[in-house]
């Protein structure tokens, strides 16, 4: 155990991030900044390619905000702009950050570097993997493996992502795994929840399985639509709803029209208000192909949907197969069909899943219960500086 020297104020912590885009990463950020403990830590913020849709949520200050626009010059293991790492150090500097606290590659080459640069006085620099691992290429890997020693400490958000960077990288910094949280304030079942499927064009009588996610590959929607077909074939009293934007909705628009889904399937596109949109479903489903520790799933745990979801990732951390949900291969439309098929039949256990979900949220994955965590780490890491 590390014994923490008291400090004369609040450590200053800078958040980097490429910006402050529609994204899990992103909200995780915005969660950081508006819910440490102010009495403990002072954020600021550095974004690297502009400011983002959500830079505005952060709710900081103009003279502890560093917006950049990145020029990228290939300097071999990465494409690094060395001016650019030295403004970065002029706001670090200036700012006497005690904790630099990166997020996901990019962040980690700039800020990390910029703080290197800083001869007395330096900050600790903190590294968090949140799932960048799972799709990089391995020159890439190669690359973050080199980079990734620029980091005193190193944070999964999930138990998964950590043996990811011990056991298949072996990285050789300590990786501590600090859970995503949410702020389960803002959602609450209201009442809303028969409007919200009025407006859906669904009926009262209708079981409405959801999703909400950025419409990509990653997210395994394709495979949603293909249990869907089946699911309706045995239930069709089920409806789908799937919210949210991204690179793949045309193509996932043409799929349920050929797949014959009708009015069975509602595509939302993006919503703002995702807490309300939710309260309207009977069950949320993510038919993920991989995963860190996704905020969607939380988002579904906090208002106490059942969910079925792919065991990947750091999903079944969220999810016990059986006693808040169940858990399916992923790319299996089959075992998709018969998870959703089950829990739609066996509607009576909702209440108890509704239980188990809530308690577990406010236990291990409330925003509280992550800047807690952070909280410590930062401490800690500031005595051995």
């Amino acid at each position: 155990m590390l014994t923490l020297r008291p400090v004369s104020r609040p450590l200053n912590v800078c958040m980097i991030v490429n910006s402050l885009d529609v994204g899990g990463l992103e909200k995780v950020v915005i969660n950081l900044i508006r819910h440490l403990d102010r009495d403990k830590v002072v954020p600021y913020l550095v974004c690297l390619d502009g400011p983002g849709k959500l830079f505005a949520e952060a709710g900081l200050p103009s003279d502890r905000c560093l917006v950049l626009k990145k020029r990228p010059l290939n300097l071999g293991l990465i494409h690094v702009d060395p001016s650019f790492v030295l403004t970065i150090r002029k706001f670090l500097k200036a700012n006497e950050i005690d904790i630099v606290h990166v997020h996901n590659f990019g962040p980690l080459v700039f800020g990390g570097g910029a703080a290197r640069l800083i001869a007395r006085k330096r900050p600790r620099v903190v590294y968090s993997e949140h799932n960048q691992v799972n799709s990089a290429s391995d020159k890439t890997l190669a690359r973050f493996r080199w980079w990734v020693r620029l980091a005193d400490q190193v944070v999964a958000v999930s138990h998964n992502l950590q043996s990811v960077l011990l056991d298949r990288l072996k990285i050789s910094r300590p990786v501590q795994v600090i859970h995503n949280g949410i702020d389960g304030a803002l959602f609450t079942s209201g009442d809303d929840r028969e409007q919200v499927r009025a407006e859906l064009g669904v009926g009262p009588d209708d079981f409405l399985i959801g999703t909400a996610v950025v419409l990509s590959e990653q997210k395994g929607i394709r495979y949603l639509l293909e249990a869907a077909q089946r699911v309706l074939g045995a239930a069709p009293a089920i409806k789908f709803v799937i919210a949210g934007d991204g690179p793949l909705k045309n193509e996932l628009g043409d799929l349920a029209r050929t797949l014959g889904l009708g009015g069975s399937v509602v595509f939302a596109g993006y919503r703002k208000d995702v807490p309300r949109l939710l309260s309207g479903y009977d069950l949320y489903v993510l038919p993920s192909l991989w995963e860190g520790l996704p905020l969607a799933l939380l988002e579904a745990m906090s208002l106490g949907k059942p969910i079925v979801a792919t065991r990947v990732g750091g999903n079944p951390e969220i999810v016990e197969h059986g006693t808040n949900g169940f858990l399916v291969p992923p790319k299996d439309p089959r075992a998709l069909a018969d998870a959703l098929l089950t829990a739609y039949r066996d509607r009576a256990q909702a209440p108890r899943m509704k239980v188990a979900n809530q308690q577990k949220f406010a236990a291990e994955f409330s925003v509280q219960a992550m800047c807690r965590q952070h909280e410590r780490l930062f401490a800690a890491l500031s005595s051995r500086a």
